[in-house]
């Protein structure tokens, strides 16, 4: 059995996965860098919403910005969070097992 600060770890992580504009944000990213403005369009929400949720997965990790002049563009780069991602939203409609979810999350979190 894992110890209960992994279990509390991971439950953490998905949490902070589970929310439906940030999952749509980490779809978009999962394809490549884009910026916040792309992102709210993507996810039909404002900008300062889509600031607030990349702020979120930017200190847990997960994306990190790029200034590009004024312009700032964000990527996904936690590999675990990709291959979560792409397993539970893939385009064919198979959904992964949840034993492969939860490992690949219970992964990521050792990791980290």
């Amino acid at each position: 059995m894992p110890e209960p600060a992994a279990v509390e770890a991971v439950a953490n992580r998905l949490r902070l996965l589970a929310d439906p504009t940030r999952l749509t944000i980490l779809c978009a990213l999962a394809q490549g860098e884009t910026n916040p403005t792309c992102l709210a369009e993507l996810a039909g929400v404002g900008l300062a919403a889509v600031s607030q949720h990349l702020s979120k997965l930017r200190l847990a990790g997960i994306c990190r910005p790029r200034r590009a002049g004024q312009q700032v563009w964000y990527e996904l780069v936690d590999a675990g969070v990709r291959d979560l991602v792409r397993q539970l939203l893939d385009p064919a409609g198979t959904v992964a097992d949840s034993a492969a979810v939860a490992a690949a999350a219970a992964g990521e979190e050792t990791r980290s």
